[in-house]
C-alpha cells in the first residue's frame, strides 16, 4: 500500500478534572509491566499508570484526508475492575509520521495535527477537545516509531493546557508510552 508524504501529528488535549470522591476506580494497580504502557500526570500529581495492556492499531480511511493510529491502555483497580486510556495520532501520512520524531501538539490544522487521549473511568473523565490550549502546545517526542505489526510506538510528552471545565485555568501535563502495533 503506498502512502504519500505530507504531514505529521500534533497534540489537541484538554482534560476535564472532576473528582468523584474515593472511588475505588480511582486507585489503579500497575503490574510493572515495562513492555506495554501509557503513563501520565496532571499539574505534577501522582503518575497514573495504565500497563495491563497497551495496544495500537494504524488504519486509513478512504473516505477521509486522514490516517490514525489509535491505541487502548488498560489498568486493573483495587476493586477488580478496568480502566482504559483511549488515545488517538490522527495524520495525512504514515510515512511522514514515521519519520518525524518531535511534534508540537496543539497547533492544530484539522486533520495532521491531532493527538488526543482520555481516561475512561469514574473518577478522572477526562475529555478532549480542539480549542482549549496556551499558546505554548505540548511537546511530543518519539524515540521509537511502530513501523511494522509487532513494532513499538515509544514516546513522551509534556506541556500546558487549559482545564475544559474553565478556561482561565492552566495545567500541565507529562507523560509517556510504549505501545505495541497490532
Amino acid at each position: 500500500m503506498k502512502i504519500i508524504i505530507n504531514y505529521v501529528v500534533v497534540f489537541v488535549l484538554v482534560v476535564t478534572a472532576f473528582s468523584c470522591g474515593s472511588d475505588d476506580d480511582a486507585v489503579i494497580t500497575p503490574t510493572q509491566n515495562t513492555a506495554e504502557y501509557f503513563k501520565y500526570s496532571i499539574d505534577n500529581g501522582p503518575v497514573r499508570i495504565f500497563d495491563l495492556t497497551a495496544k495500537g492499531t494504524h488504519s486509513t480511511n478512504a473516505n477521509s484526508l486522514s490516517e490514525r493510529f489509535a491505541f487502548r491502555a488498560g489498568a486493573g483497580t483495587a476493586n477488580g475492575s478496568s480502566v482504559f486510556v483511549d488515545a488517538d495520532f490522527t495524520f495525512q501520512d504514515f510515512n511522514a509520521f514515521l519519520s518525524t520524531n518531535t511534534f508540537d501538539w496543539g497547533v492544530s490544522d484539522g486533520i495532521s495535527n491531532n493527538f488526543y487521549f482520555y481516561e475512561l473511568s469514574n473518577s478522572h473523565p477526562f475529555v478532549p477537545s480542539g480549542i482549549d490550549f496556551p499558546p505554548n502546545p505540548v511537546v511530543c517526542t518519539v524515540t521509537l516509531h511502530p513501523t511494522n505489526v509487532g513494532d513499538y510506538l515509544e514516546f513522551s510528552f509534556e506541556g500546558n493546557f487549559l482545564y475544559a471545565s474553565d478556561l482561565s485555568i492552566q495545567g500541565f501535563v507529562s507523560g509517556e508510552g510504549r505501545i505495541l502495533r497490532e
